[in-house]
């Protein structure tokens, strides 16, 4: 358990830094996050608010898709945005808005992979994921599609949903939707890991 937890202790680490860094190459909102603006458009909540119940209703759909959460889900709403947070206060990526564009742009794909890493970590703890990654793993586990196909449809489809829903979109969104899905499945293959606890993989090819 020891193991398990300084697993997805240090994945939510990652995870958090690759998110920083893609904020930080300002090269448009990422896929959840034109759903969020939309959502804060539309309603005159805030965007933090819109945030939170998107990811509370993104939970209960996982659940009802049968992921269940755990310490890594709870730990996963306390840590990722504290972390985040406090690299930006110290600016972790310095002045990056300044930067030529093709250098954000390797700063957003760089923040990427350090996500796919980072979520491959703390995933494979196999101690509960996040709204997102939950609703990734029961797409992944319902529909037996590779882990890359499941990220990129949820991701995808929260795009599509905010993208029409009148959400600000940017290169960055594109090539997020794009390049998630197999930085992820690149990240569990690297180190091994798997989404699927053993009873799981039980029940799906029951």
């Amino acid at each position: 358990m020891t193991y398990r937890l300084g697993k997805l202790l240090l994945g939510l680490l990652l995870f958090a830094l690759g998110v920083t860094m893609t904020v930080q190459a300002e090269l448009g909102l990422a896929p959840w996050d034109v759903l969020h603006s939309a959502v804060s458009q539309l309603t005159g909540l805030g965007f933090g608010t819109a945030s939170v119940i998107t990811s509370v209703g993104v939970l209960l759909l996982a659940m009802a898709l049968g992921t269940r959460p755990g310490v890594g889900t709870v730990l996963n709403t306390l840590l990722i945005g504290a972390v985040i947070e406090a690299l930006l206060r110290i600016g972790f990526a310095g002045s990056a808005d300044q930067w030529p564009w093709v250098a954000r742009l390797l700063l957003l794909v760089g923040g990427l992979a350090v996500i796919g890493v980072g979520s491959a970590l703390y995933i494979g703890a196999h101690l509960g994921s996040g709204p997102r990654d939950s609703l990734m793993i029961a797409v992944h586990r319902r529909l037996r599609a590779p882990i890359f196909l499941a990220r990129t449809l949820t991701e995808g489809t929260a795009f599509a949903l905010g993208w029409l829903l009148g959400g600000a979109v940017g290169i960055g969104t594109v090539v997020s939707v794009l390049l998630i899905g197999p930085m992820v499945q690149l990240g569990f293959r690297l180190l091994r890991q798997t989404p699927l606890r053993p009873e799981q993989k039980i029940q799906r090819t029951a």
